[in-house]
């Protein structure tokens, strides 16, 4: 297992359960220096391995547009889904509009629950290593 903090405002954990963790701290807003250097980590860390990726923005206060739609055009296609953790009504809100209109091009949803979260991902994952030959 290997962690990092990034732009001091992601915190990257890489699980035993191929499951990474990005997590917003510091109230922070995300731009896209800091989401390129997270993909950058994520990638160098897993290589071609298949993997998922769970993303807590429970403490983050605003991502920009940009930003937003450089996060949605990313297909790589060793991720088998992406799971974001909400914890209001209002990044809910905003959270659902980002995937009706963005619609990132791997499997996505949102979560009030960890626990939820990583109970789909592993479901993903498991549906990727059935479909692999």
């Amino acid at each position: 297992m290997q962690s990092t903090v990034i732009n001091d405002k992601i915190k990257v954990i890489q699980g035993d359960d191929q499951i990474y963790r990005y997590t917003a701290i510091n109230n922070c807003s995300l731009d896209m220096d800091t989401l390129e250097k997270m993909t950058k980590v994520g990638d160098t860390w897993n290589g071609n391995r298949l993997c998922a990726n769970l993303i807590d923005i429970r403490n983050m206060m605003f991502i920009d547009s940009k930003t937003r739609a450089y996060a949605a055009a990313q297909y790589r296609a060793h991720v088998a889904g992406t799971a974001i953790i909400v914890d209001s009504k209002i990044s809910s809100y905003f959270a659902n509009l980002y995937l009706k209109f963005s619609q990132p091009k791997v499997p996505t949803r949102l979560f009030t629950s960890e626990d939820a979260a990583i109970k789909w991902l592993q479901e993903q994952l498991q549906k990727r290593l059935k479909a692999s030959p």
